[in-house]
């Protein structure tokens, strides 16, 4: 059940919460109208983080039909950036198994009666940055679906972890730009839904970064997920892409649990946050000498 309408109430600054604004606009996902929102945190909630030139810097984003419901979204992947930036760096971060993997990875926030659906989110994230991760390592393959959409590739990723199904797409974003996107659900019809928001949100940053440099001299890009997603957006990191799509894993690996439970904090109060932590296939894909397909 989902309680945003009442748990999200006064989730604002003005009402003592810790969502300082949310902006709201249009966009289009693969021809559909749908509302795009940004929620940002309060300053001071959030410390030590590179200001991206690429993505911009909301805290939550949110993609829905309806603006209420976007608004909700994004109000909840905020409030899951505040519980990761608070439990990553404190004194129990060894317990939520940030030792062994430092990402955001397998997190989820729901403002649900009881922690199942925040759980079922958390798993499917987890199962899709293992794959992904998984794949480009070499212990995972994937297999081609053909067209989502017209001009938008996808390809299903190995998933040992659970049932979910997993996709990766390709698109192109703008004349020699490519866009990149990956996502998870129950059926692989909706895997290519949750991926086709990220996908349209990617080739529209791309777009905008790219033209703007044309242009112009845009700040230096200093994120190193920021850095990789260039990369693979140019021709040359597209090769490479290409290139490991037509390699058969040649490893194995096998999912190992670290953490599967709730992170409890102030942000309690709105929303479950739950983590799903899993052992990486590989520790490169935070090593930021490495322009690993992960950002």
């Amino acid at each position: 059940m989902n309680l945003a309408p009442l748990r999200y109430r006064r989730v604002l600054s003005d009402h003592g919460g810790p969502i300082e604004t949310i902006d709201c606009g249009s966009t289009t996902v693969m021809g559909v109208r749908m509302f795009q929102a940004n929620a940002f945190l309060q300053s001071g909630l959030r410390t030590g983080v590179t200001r991206n030139v690429v993505f911009g810097n909301p805290d939550g984003s949110g993609t829905a039909r309806r603006q209420l419901v976007a608004r909700h979204k994004a109000v909840s992947e905020a409030l899951e950036r505040w519980a990761y930036d608070v439990s990553s760096q404190g004194p129990e971060r060894s317990r939520y198994g940030f030792d062994v993997d430092s990402s955001s990875n397998g997190m989820a926030a729901y403002p649900g009666l009881v922690g199942v659906q925040a759980r079922w989110l958390a798993m499917a994230e987890a199962a899709e940055r293992f794959s992904l991760i998984g794949w480009w390592s070499g212990a995972l393959d994937a297999q081609p679906r053909g067209e989502a959409w017209p001009g938008v590739e996808v390809w299903e990723l190995e998933n040992p972890f659970t049932d979910h199904t997993v996709v990766l797409m390709h698109a192109m974003a703008d004349e020699g730009v490519h866009a990149y996107a990956h996502g998870a659900a129950g059926s692989f019809q909706d895997a290519c839904a949750c991926a086709a928001v990220e996908l349209s949100r990617a080739q529209w940053v791309l777009r905008r970064y790219t033209r703007k440099s044309r242009y112009g001299t845009p700040p230096p890009v200093k994120n190193n997920f920021e850095c990789r997603c260039l990369h693979f957006a140019s021709e040359l990191g597209h090769a490479e892409f290409r290139n490991r799509l037509r390699i058969r894993k040649w490893r194995q690996v096998e999912p190992r649990v670290v953490f599967d439970g709730e992170i409890v904090g102030p942000w309690s109060e709105y929303a479950t946050v739950w983590r799903v932590a899993l052992e990486p296939p590989s520790p490169q894909f935070l090593d930021p000498k490495t322009m690993f397909f992960f950002w």
